[in-house]
């Protein structure tokens, strides 16, 4: 263990000198280190200490593909066969002239992709729910800042992580406007990320500050506050980045679906890079939100938030909830409230159609209880909403829109001698033919009519405006976004669990959330 005397904790200027990148720097320096700086004359050039001619290419983005996207306002409607073909076109060129595409990532002025991918090469740390649940329960100012450190080193693994897929995405996909976007997202935080690591003086707490072990700090309480709020600010700033981030890759999505269409592509691929995006995503979300809301809770006792987070839901006074996990969830509750919440997309989309009821059987133990189960409630209300407005829609068009009134969509938690939980979802609206029964987790299906349109750039307005606090999916579409049902199992399966569905074709569907108990859970980074 190491204590650090105050005067080095403040200095900025030796942290920025010494810092542990710059350590790292050394390492690659003998392999022209090269950095990817954007020039007033709007052309992209690679420069470099090293003279060799391979690392002298540029790119104008007036004349090269490369940078070429499709306007985020464009419908699908309007994007022809001839665009697509062009596309087609420039894309098989690219494949062939540059088979390393690695200058073609849009970061932000000054990012060292070099370092992008030094950075990426490093193991992720699993998340640990009895490491988050522990450091809640001895929450204050050290502890809150072991889990500071760690997230310093964490958090640009798995930026840079996430760049490195996109950058890989075929380059039809890559180059539309929406996947442009997050690529500079995400470059501009990996880089904000970094600036704070080496100018931070942070590292000097530890050696080995990632495995989390106790920190010898001198006792000054207003500087390790100054530190909390500090990097509370950035990570704010970076979930008011990200907020968008579903939409487009939605969007980005469903322009490669259209250009599907003149093409086969390996779809398989796209649901691979998917499932690994999306899950590294909400790895993101969950370590940036707990921290977060554990800071909030620090230094904010009475429930008043200086800052909205990623997965912050609104909770009961009776609440026991650690960060963005509640030890003790009032399961009914949180169905009702998904319930509430897929009504009002229902009534948004349908108007003068009154949704179907939903009725919870079994929704008490023994003795009367209610059923409580530990879980990060936002995710368990993502996955119940979007199967319930997917059962309301089908049991309406199923019976027909004119009715009055339509079938109960019935749910059974059932829990077994393990101390699991099962949520049961059946409807009764039609069911699906025996050859869709797995394409619903396909993030290129969707069960919508081909002339449903989204209007994404509404929608990016609309979540721009909204708090990160406000039930998640209210301003998304009733149907056509075709990634509720892949998000879904995805979420489910981050921490052990999965979900099934059951359907027989002109009855219904029967859907099954499998929940294990988190305390013995870890994140799982791959798939199955």
């Amino acid at each position: 263990m190491v204590s650090t005397p105050l005067s080095l904790l403040r200095s900025f200027k030796v942290a920025r000198q010494a810092g542990p990148w710059r350590q790292g720097q050394a390492l690659v320096s003998s392999h022209a280190t090269t950095t990817l700086t954007r020039r007033p004359t709007a052309t992209l050039r690679l420069s470099s200490s090293s003279s060799s001619s391979s690392l002298s290419r540029c790119f104008t983005s007036s004349s090269s593909s490369a940078f070429r996207a499709l306007p985020i306002s464009t419908s699908l409607s309007n994007v022809n066969a001839s665009t697509l073909q062009q596309l087609h076109n420039s894309d098989e060129t690219d494949q062939h002239q540059h088979q390393q595409h690695d200058a073609e990532l849009l970061v932000t002025d000054d990012v060292d992709f070099h370092r992008i991918k030094l950075t990426a090469s490093r193991a992720q740390t699993p998340l640990s729910i009895a490491q988050c649940l522990m450091l809640g329960q001895t929450l204050n100012t050290r502890s809150l800042l072991k889990n500071l450190t760690f997230l310093n080193r964490e958090l640009p693994v798995r930026f840079s992580k996430r760049i490195v897929e996109l950058s890989n995405l075929p380059s039809v996909l890559r180059r539309t406007e929406p996947i442009m976007n997050l690529i500079k997202n995400y470059s501009t935080s990996f880089s904000e990320l970094q600036t704070y690591s080496d100018n931070s003086r942070l590292w000097f707490l530890s050696p080995n500050t990632h495995h989390r072990e106790e920190l010898e700090l001198d006792d000054n309480e207003a500087f390790q506050t100054a530190v909390h709020k500090e990097y509370a600010d950035l990570l704010q700033n970076i979930t008011n980045r990200h907020k968008q981030d579903v939409v487009y890759m939605a969007h980005g999505i469903s322009l490669f679906k259209r250009y599907q269409i003149s093409r086969s592509e390996p779809s398989e691929e796209i649901q691979h890079f998917l499932n690994s995006f999306n899950r590294g995503r909400l790895g993101i979300r969950i370590m940036v939100g707990h921290h977060l809301a554990l800071q909030n809770q620090l230094f904010h006792p009475t429930g008043e938030s200086s800052s909205s987070s990623y997965l912050s839901v609104p909770s009961s006074a009776q609440s026991r909830r650690v960060g963005i996990i509640e030890p003790e969830c009032d399961i009914e509750a949180l169905i009702q409230n998904a319930t509430h919440s897929a009504q009002f997309v229902f009534f948004q989309h349908y108007s003068t159609v009154f949704p179907p009821n939903v009725h919870i059987e079994h929704a008490k133990e023994l003795g009367g209880k209610k059923v409580r189960f530990p879980v990060v409630p936002a995710l368990l209300h993502h996955i119940l909403f979007e199967l319930l407005k997917n059962s309301m829609r089908a049991t309406a068009e199923f019976h027909g829109l004119d009715k009055m009134s339509y079938p109960d969509i019935e749910i059974k938690l059932l829990s077994n001698s393990a101390g699991d939980l099962d949520i049961r979802i059946k409807d009764h609206g039609g069911g699906m033919p025996p050859e869709h029964i797995v394409k619903p987790f396909d993030y290129l299906f969707t069960t919508a009519s081909s002339t449903v349109c989204i209007d994404f750039p509404s929608i990016m307005t609309a979540l721009e405006k909204k708090p990160q606090s406000s039930a998640m999916g209210e301003n998304l579409p009733l149907c056509g976004f075709g990634f509720g049902l892949a998000t879904s199992k995805l979420y489910a399966r981050l921490f052990g669990g999965d979900l099934t569905l059951n359907s027989t074709a002109g009855s219904g569907t029967e859907a099954t959330i499998q929940l294990r108990r988190l305390e013995d859970q870890v994140e799982q980074l791959d798939d199955k």
